[in-house]
């Protein structure tokens, strides 16, 4: 069984951009939502607990941004997908699906890089 273009080329637009914004996301701090989880609580945007109330209360309230982001990355990608698959076949045949591997090896790169700081604040905070 075999894809439609069209199928096709949204999945080779959303991959990559999907890939390209969350790096894009995280390291821009750009949630769709902020969860706190141990209240039940939803926000929209990017919400910090020092934003919120005192500074203290993000040790006993930790907000969660990584659904916050998934859900922007794949926004904007389902956008760029959509674009793509729309795109007439003969302006896609122009990119070669063999690099197409690159694109996401370098958002990961990119990704931790950006969370490198989070470790090393773990390797301070412990005894």
């Amino acid at each position: 069984m075999t894809s439609p273009p069209w199928f096709r080329r949204f999945a080779f637009a959303y991959g990559p951009a999907f890939a390209v914004l969350y790096a894009i996301t995280l390291a821009r701090d750009l949630a769709l939502f902020t969860v706190y989880p141990s209240l039940g609580i939803v926000l929209p945007g990017t919400h910090h607990s020092a934003d919120i109330v005192s500074p203290s209360i993000a040790f006993a309230v930790p907000a969660m941004y990584w659904y916050g982001w998934t859900a922007t990355a794949a926004l904007g990608a389902l956008i760029v997908g959509v674009v793509g698959a729309f795109l007439p076949e003969r302006w896609t045949r122009r990119f070669s699906l063999g690099w197409l591997w690159v694109v996401p090896v370098a958002a990961m790169a990119a990704c931790v890089y950006h969370t490198m700081p989070w470790f090393q604040l773990a390797k301070i905070l412990s005894p």
